[in-house]
């Protein structure tokens, strides 16, 4: 008789990555259900560095390269002090270097160009990538073999880049293959959310609150028992609770009420979260990382 585990994917937005303890946290949330479940990790960047990404694709349009250069410093600066607090390998620090570098050398190459929405693309996917190195290293730290992916090399998307959408799921069975080798010789995929590339190679972007696309993308081409978003709030609520300290949550949601809220304004999720899991009907957990004993939100049909 065969052991079957079940298979979950958890996105971890910016606020579990955004600084060393959020971090450490992180990694003992997945060492925890990795010893139960099959996990498939998608990783945003570090809270606040793609706004900060985006004040250098500013830069750069205002052509305030020098200012643009010192933002990349801070940049560079946060993820390796980050990965020394968590003491990462030379090798990660060198390849965070590296990757910054290139972004460098980038900028400057195009100080008198005209920065078009590839270009945009290209300079916003460095957050997820830098902080998919630094969560695997940690992982890596812990006992857990883990395999770091960019997705800019993984997923398969159209070419509207700022608002690319990934293709349909017949394109992406070299995609199910791959990650289904990885989780079946006991592998942790850690993959970067938000990025993708265009039919020609370029990168793209699937949007602000992508990386929550990516994930449900990935929950129901890998016909996932689960969807996990940890998020620093401990549910769905019907406000912001950070702004409304009596806003209500929901123990339980269906897909069409949680789509709904979405769609009027509630930033928990990506409004189009929702449509890529109702048709296998993967149940929705939204759980707080600060709190990961809280029942949280389940959304489910």
């Amino acid at each position: 008789m065969l052991y079957y585990q079940i298979m979950i994917i958890m996105k971890f937005g910016g606020a579990a990555l955004a600084r060393a303890a959020n971090i450490l946290i992180t990694s003992q949330i997945i060492k925890k259900y990795s010893a139960e479940a099959k996990l498939v990790i998608v990783v945003s960047a570090m809270k606040g560095i793609t706004d900060k990404l985006t004040e250098v694709v500013n830069c750069l349009n205002n052509r305030q390269i020098k200012k643009g250069l010192i933002i990349l410093a801070n940049i560079k600066n946060i993820h390796l002090s980050t990965g020394k607090s968590l003491n990462v390998s030379v090798k990660t620090q060198f390849r965070i270097k590296l990757l910054l570098n290139n972004l460098g050398r980038f900028i400057i190459n195009n100080r008198n160009k005209k920065i078009t929405a590839d270009k945009i693309d290209y300079i916003l996917s460095f957050g997820e990538r830098l902080s998919c190195l630094i969560i695997s290293n940690t992982l890596k730290l812990q006992d857990i073999i883990v395999c770091p992916i960019d997705a800019s090399q993984l997923l398969a998307t159209d070419g509207k880049f700022g608002k690319a959408k990934p293709l349909n799921y017949k394109k992406q069975e070299s995609i199910k293959k791959m990650l289904q080798t990885l989780i079946e010789n006991n592998i942790t995929p850690i993959v970067t959310g938000f990025i993708g590339y265009a039919p020609d190679g370029r990168i793209t972007t699937l949007g602000r609150g992508g990386s929550d696309l990516t994930a449900a993308y990935l929950a129901n081409l890998l016909n996932a028992d689960a969807l996990y978003f940890w998020k620093d709030v401990d549910g769905f609520y019907v406000d912001d609770p950070k702004k409304n300290s009596q806003s209500l949550m929901f123990n339980n949601l269906s897909y069409k009420k949680a789509e709904i809220l979405t769609k009027n304004g509630a930033k928990i999720l990506h409004h189009q979260t929702i449509s890529h899991i109702e048709k296998n009907n993967i149940p929705i957990y939204i759980k707080n990382f600060l709190n990961p004993k809280a029942t949280g939100t389940l959304i489910t049909e």
